[in-house]
């Protein structure tokens, strides 16, 4: 693989933390960035936090980062709706994600988006069949992102993308996504960096979201070996990383 590497997009969960713990190497390989003024932006599929949450959570967990280090699916989320003319909108959000929409109206009987993120836990039937109605009645559905799976510490858990392709099916509509793979989502973190495409790396431990979608954007990929990574899983995608390392802490090795 030939590296010439200006800057890095990441992808957090499971490649610098496992939920609110951070993983080896994850400050150190920070530290190095920082001291030598390589940038970096962090590229989530999270929506459970506002993108205030999540730099809080970080700082918790003493990343030395700042707030606009950070691109989240949440937050793409909003520029997305910014774009469609600042719509009706109702949310199917963690309360503290809901934080990044306030400037726009909501509307939970009639709205012109629904937008939707990860409830983990909290996903219901009565909360798909509302959905499902609504969308019949005329709503679109703004999808955060599809993910179908991450790594919590107890193992895999399935995403919110299982829940919106089952509303999808049910009423024959597609969704717009914001988040990864989606190539815009990797446009705005391009644009935000100020570094060209082909001088980026992509690091994360998702096949399909942070590889494939990095890929098909022009940009160099690594697959860490950490998080959601499973070797049967990989073997059963088309999709070849550039390089495969053993954690974030081997990307120091590509610098030196």
């Amino acid at each position: 693989m030939n590296m010439n590497i200006a800057g890095f997009l990441f992808d957090l969960d499971g490649v610098f933390c496992i939920e609110d713990k951070p993983l080896p190497g994850s400050i150190e390989t920070l530290d190095y960035l920082n001291n030598h003024n390589i940038p970096y932006r962090f590229l989530t599929n999270t929506t459970t936090k506002s993108r205030l949450d999540l730099f809080n959570k970080l700082i918790k967990l003493d990343f030395p980062v700042n707030k606009n280090h950070i691109i989240s699916a949440s937050y793409a989320g909003v520029l997305k709706l910014r774009e469609l003319g600042s719509p009706t909108c109702e949310l199917i959000l963690k309360e503290a994600s809901k934080n990044d929409y306030s400037e726009f109206t909501i509307d939970n009987n009639n709205p012109e988006y629904i937008v939707i993120g990860d409830l983990n836990r909290d996903w219901t039937f009565d909360i798909m069949n509302k959905i499902f109605n609504k969308v019949l009645n005329g709503s679109k559905i703004l999808a955060l992102h599809k993910g179908k799976y991450f790594r919590v510490s107890e193992g895999l858990q399935i995403d919110s993308g299982a829940f919106i392709k089952g509303i999808e099916y049910a009423t024959s509509t597609d969704s717009i996504v914001v988040g990864k793979p989606e190539s815009n989502f990797f446009d705005i973190a391009v644009q935000d960096i100020n570094i060209e495409k082909e001088n980026l790396v992509m690091v994360g431990d998702d096949i399909i979201n942070d590889i494939g979608g990095a890929q098909s954007c022009g940009i160099k990929s690594v697959l860490v070996q950490t998080g959601k990574y499973r070797q049967d899983l990989i073997e059963k995608s088309n999709i070849h990383p550039d390089l495969v390392i053993p954690s974030i802490y081997h990307i120091l090795e590509l610098l030196n």
